[in-house]
This record gives C-alpha cells, structure tokens and sequence, in this order.
C-alpha cells in the first residue's frame, strides 16, 4: 500500500473556494447530546500548607456550546441555516447554552428542557505558573443521572419528524449514549428519505450501530472498536464498517495521519494532514463533519470534501479550546493552500485494499 505525500482535491481548489459561497442558506437538522463547554482560567500561586496539593487563583471563565452545540455553531459559521434536536436541563446552563444557540441564528424550537436532570456540562480547570502558557490540570463532567425514558424517546422522536421537514441534511451527534436511541437510529434512514436529505453522522463508541447513513465521519479508534479489528487494520475496518452497515461513504480521521476514504464506489484512498500547528484537538470533529455535510449536500465528490474537512480541522486544532471555524477563516486557509499548490508538485497516489 501507498500513501500520498500530498493531496489535492478532485475539484479544482479555486472551485472549492468560490463554491463555499453555496453553503449559505443550506438547511441542516443538527441532532445530538448537548453540552455546555465551560474553561475555567487561573493561576497557581502556592502549595497549600495543609496538604501537597497546588493551589491556584481564580481568573476567568468562558462557557461555549459544545458536543451537539458545537456542531451547530460550525455549520451555522460557515453559513448554514441551522436547527437543533436536543436536550438541556432546566437550569442556569441550560438557558447560557441556548441562549448562545439563539443569538447565533441558531433554532432551538425543539431543543427539549428536561426537569429530571441537569444540563450536560464538561468543565476543564486550566492553570499556569508566570510567563507561562495555561494548561489543563482538571475536568469536571455532568453526565445523565438516567438512561433516556421511554417518554423522552418519543418526545425527541417526534421533534425529529417536525423539525426533519425541508432540510437539506441531517447530522447526528452520538456523544454519550444518551440521547441517540437505537429506536432513534432505526427511525432516521426513513425519516431523512421522506425529507430528500442526507444523512450524516459521528459516534464516539456506537457508530457500528449506525445503519443506512449517506456519510459516516468516524476516527480510526472507533471504526475499528466498532468491527472488533485492531488499528493497525483500519483499512478493512473501514470496508467492514461501510458493509456491515450499508453506508454510502466513509471518511475515516486518523489524527496526524491523515484521513481514509471510503467512497460509494471504487478503493480507499488515504490523504494526509494538512495541521500544522496542533494546540488542542477539541472540536476537530465538529469541523470535519461541519464541512463535510454542507459540501456533500452540494455535491462535491469525497476527496473534495476530505480536503476542505481537513484544512477548517487544521484551524479548529491550532486554538485552545472550543473553537467554531468561520467562513473567511476557511476561505484564508485555502488561498493560502492554493499558493502552496501552485509551488508544490503534486503527488497524489491510490491505495489499494
């Protein structure tokens, strides 16, 4: 096998880039596990002398949408019209995370507030000494308390169905195993074909339980976990994923590898990172998968989108924290990969399976 020691779209890259101007207007159903993503900054300033343990001073603290959120916030960057199937808590997190949703343009008409349980929340303590840099020394999550009843299931069912109506595309977010039901995921192939949209999806540890998605976005850790292959098989993981669960296409991340491509018909196809300054890798997904579904509903072929995935990953990874890629931010990152293109030799090569 052989990889690429450089890719280049099957598009030409000035296309890509005039053809970022479709994603406005595209109408996506973002359905997924919503969590508030909150930072909290401070500076460590002596050892407690009551035990060895540092202690640090309070700075600051930023709260953004994550998990399902983010992927909304990214869609919705790069000019998406965008709505959201999800639940919060019906508490101070809840209304700071749709509250954000909204004032980004963003319709939260059947995000569902839910009394038994507090809004998921991922908090991550950073601390720093002086002249020095923040790091993170501490995360704190607040997880479901419960599995999601039966009346839950239906509710966010039926605002599927609603909310499903003359969208261009679905994207699921399968964070936690929370509120992506099997009986959810049996539901969605029919409800995206009564629609005419795609259906895209992500999960961190059940995307061998997807079936019939147009696009599945998965990391090569859970590709293989999902068919029982070791990483070192990601390439027949990828085709046993894309089998087994009838999938149109695949692009598989693996990291500072690159990416696989699985497309609907022909060979995988490995293509190299782009990243070239890594601070943090906290919603790269979200970028791939942002991209990806407003480029797929234009039509663009899998190694366009995989291109295009890549270089808005490559800015979300070079900020710390959550960050929500935005459209002149994307459209900067590939004029300046089409000059490196342009000074560049092209290497492009196929693999085979």
């Amino acid at each position: 096998m052989t990889s690429a020691a450089y890719a280049v779209p099957n598009m030409n890259p000035k296309d890509v880039l005039n053809g970022l101007k479709g994603f406005h207007g595209l109408r996506v159903l973002v359905v997924g596990d919503l969590f508030l993503d909150e930072y909290i900054e401070s500076e460590m300033y002596e050892i407690s002398k009551e035990g060895p343990i540092p202690v640090v001073r309070f700075e600051s603290k930023t709260q953004l949408a994550g998990a399902a959120g983010n992927l909304a916030s990214s869609i919705r960057n790069l000019g998406g019209q965008v709505s959201v199937v999800g639940l919060v808590g019906n508490d101070a997190n809840g209304r700071i995370l749709t509250s954000q949703l909204r004032r980004k343009g963003i319709r939260t008409k059947e995000v569902i507030s839910c009394t038994k349980q507090p809004t998921l929340t991922y908090t991550k303590f950073r601390a720093r000494v002086e002249n020095t840099p923040s790091k993170e020394i501490l995360r704190m999550d607040v997880l479901p308390i419960a599995p999601l009843s039966a009346q839950m299931e239906r509710r966010v069912i039926a605002a599927v169905r609603r909310e499903a109506k003359n969208v261009d595309a679905i994207i699921v977010l399968d964070q936690i195993e929370h509120l992506i039901s099997d009986r959810l995921l049996k539901e969605l192939p029919a409800i995206a074909k009564k629609s005419s949209a795609l259906l895209h999806g992500s999960s961190r540890d059940r995307i061998g339980a997807f079936s019939e998605f147009d696009l599945l976005t998965p990391n090569d850790r859970e590709a293989c976990s999902a068919v029982g292959l070791p990483v070192e098989e990601v390439v027949k993981a990828g085709q046993t994923l894309k089998r087994r669960g009838r999938h149109k296409q695949i692009m598989l991340t693996l990291g500072a590898q690159g990416m696989e491509l699985f497309p609907h018909r022909g060979t995988a196809e490995r293509i190299p990172s782009v990243a070239t300054d890594v601070q943090d890798v906290t919603g790269a997904g979200d970028a791939v998968s942002s991209v990806t579904v407003l480029g797929n509903v234009l039509g663009w072929d899998l190694k366009t989108l995989a291109w295009t995935a890549s270089l808005a990953a490559s800015i979300a990874i070079a900020h710390v924290g959550t960050h929500h890629v935005t459209l002149a931010e994307l459209r900067a990152r590939i004029r300046s990969e089409i000059l490196s293109l342009s000074s560049t030799p092209t290497v492009t090569k196929r693999r085979n399976s």
